[in-house]
Parts: structure tokens; sequence; C-alpha cells
């Protein structure tokens, strides 16, 4: 026996529409979804630069029929709408393969000991930061990706993106030849969500308040202060 890796869809484009309507059919009327995991390579996916769905959940196909099904709910002379939010995350970059854009010597950030960082989050069970082996992405390298990407996704009738991570990330870059604190990195942030939000409507998770003009949905929003 070899062990091998198989993609198994959760939820696929027409799984949406069935959400929809059922919650629809309920009396909820005005419904946004966030997309994560649709596009290049699944819920652990690698830097969007390029633009490839996920052919499990439907594809290429099924993302444009979505589309159209979207967009005769919102033309409807009615009180429905629904909201896609495809979901792509340039803070932090899971998969690195031969064939990707990210370049790990000019791309991913740096510790104060030259290794590459990760993202890291605090586990209460086990009392201490564990990684999720995503490697943290360097904010002065993120228009690099943003940029490719609009191109491709720019041919699509769709003006809504989630931006993942890119609302609460705020790291700083010790690589000895480009360094950057977090206030630099504040300003890569910033110029990257201005950009973005010019011809998108913008979600995040968290929201750090630097990022409340250029955001119209923030999901997962602190209510206190540390």
């Amino acid at each position: 026996t070899i062990p091998v890796d198989l993609m198994t869809p959760f939820t696929t484009f027409e799984d949406i529409m069935t959400m929809y309507n059922e919650l629809s059919e309920s009396g909820v009327n005005n419904i946004n979804f966030k997309m994560t995991g649709f596009a290049n390579g699944g819920m652990y996916s690698k830097i969007p630069s390029s633009l490839s769905w996920v052919g499990k959940v439907g594809g290429k196909s099924g993302f444009k029929k979505l589309l159209e099904q979207a967009k005769a709910i919102n033309s409807a002379d009615d009180d429905r709408q629904i909201g896609l939010f495809p979901d792509f995350d340039f803070a932090y970059c899971t998969e690195n393969t031969l064939f990707d854009a990210l370049n790990l010597k000019k791309d991913a950030i740096k510790t104060i000991d030259n290794r590459y960082s990760s993202k890291r989050q605090y586990s209460a069970t086990q009392q201490k930061y564990v990684s999720f082996y995503s490697l943290a992405i360097s904010p002065s390298r993120y228009s690099k990706f943003y940029e490719k990407l609009l191109k491709k996704y720019g041919k699509y009738d769709i003006h809504t993106m989630s931006v993942a991570s890119l609302g609460t990330a705020l790291n700083s870059d010790f690589d000895e030849d480009d360094p950057y604190n977090r206030e630099d990195s504040k300003e890569f942030t910033e110029k990257a969500l201005a950009a973005l939000s010019k011809d998108y409507s913008l979600m995040t998770d968290g929201g750090n308040a630097y990022t409340w003009r250029y955001m119209d949905y923030i999901i997962n929003m602190d209510l206190d202060s540390s």
C-alpha cells in the first residue's frame, strides 16, 4: 500500500446556492459567503498570484455558473441579496512548489536569527505557541502577488473579494539586506488595501483599526481591547 493524498470537497459552488436557497426560504435574504479554499490548491493554498479554481468544488465553469446565479438574484426586484467573497491570503502561504511564484529568499519574512518565519497561534491546551506551517510573506512583497492576481481575477464579472488575514497580520521582517519594522508593514498593508479597494468591495477577518477605511465587511472583530 502507498499513502496518497486526496482532495475532498466540503462545500462546492452548487452547495453555496443550496445553502442560500434554504436560508432565503427561511426569511434570511441578505447573505455574504466567505469562500475559503475554492482556488489555488484548496484550504492549504499557494500564494495568490495565479488563479485556478479547484476542480473538486466545480472548477472554472462552476464558478462562472455561480456568478450568473448570484447576478440574477441581485438584479431581481426584491430584497434578496447574495454576496460572494472568494478568499485570498497575501500575508501567509502554506504551499511552495517548484512552479510557485513564491521566492523564499526574497518574499518570505525572516526572523532576527535569519530563519524563515511562520504563522503561530497560542494554544491554551498546550500552553505554548504552535505553528501551522504557513510561511509569513514580507509586506514589502504584497504588490508582487496581488497585481498578478488582479489581472486574472478582473476577467470575471465579480467586484467582491476577501483578503483573509491581511486585516490583522502585521509582521516585522528582519531580513539583513531588506529589513522592515511593524510600522513599515502597516504602510505596505494600507497600500495593498487601497489598491484592492479601488475596484472591489473587501471583506477581512479581524480587522485592525487602520484597515477600516478600506473594508466593507469585517468578520470576527474583537469587541474589546487587550
